[in-house]
């Protein structure tokens, strides 16, 4: 006698599910595939769309305070090497050699006695360290002068305008009984620089 054989869901108990069954079962995998995309969607994993765009606008904002602050460090940086420069090239021009220095004062200040129409008597020079520097020096001349008061103005106008840095520390004046002539002392300061000494003959570089 022929059978006939019905295919059957595993765990079903003999009983044939009909196509409502399957809609229901359908249906109900969608709504909880729905389920779970609302609560990704309200929820998500990295925060929420507000939060997520507020730490999209933080993480800009610290981009923008990065660049600022690498633009002032790039400004600093190049005012320092201007600096650098302008402090090597003040003191290429100002500070004068040791072994140079002594005769170049007294010659300039005579130069400048002579065209200001003064008599240079005496002088005498002394020198001092810098405190915190290792190889500069001040220079100090004091010089004695004769003149009218006219030739002393003169004197301190050309002094004011050597190439030479010429800084004057103190003057001291005083009427002569010849009328119209006064003597005047004046203190002179410039800076002065030891130069480094000359490696010796087969040193190592």
């Amino acid at each position: 006698m022929r059978r006939t054989f019905e295919w059957l869901p595993s765990g079903a108990s003999g009983v044939r599910r009909g196509p409502r069954f399957w809609l229901q079962l359908a249906g109900g995998i969608l709504a909880l595939l729905n389920g779970i995309a609302l609560f990704f969607y309200l929820d998500p994993p990295g925060g929420t769309r507000k939060e997520l765009m507020q730490e999209g606008v933080e993480v800009r904002n610290a981009i923008v305070a990065a660049r600022s602050r690498t633009q002032r460090l790039k400004t600093v940086a190049a005012e320092v090497q201007v600096g650098n420069v302008e402090s090597a090239d003040f003191e290429a021009k100002y500070f004068l050699p040791k072994r140079l220095a002594y005769a170049a004062v007294i010659t300039e200040l005579q130069r400048i006695a002579k065209v200001a129409n003064l008599q240079q008597r005496d002088w005498v020079s002394t020198e001092e360290p810098i405190e915190g520097t290792s190889d500069l020096s001040l220079l100090n001349i004091v010089a004695n002068y004769d003149g009218s008061y006219d030739n002393l103005m003169h004197f301190l106008y050309e002094t004011d305008r050597s190439p030479m840095l010429l800084m004057l520390e103190q003057l001291q004046a005083a009427p002569q009984q010849k009328s119209g002539q006064l003597t005047a002392q004046i203190r002179f300061q410039t800076i002065i620089q030891e130069e480094p000494a000359a490696p010796a003959l087969g040193a190592q570089p």
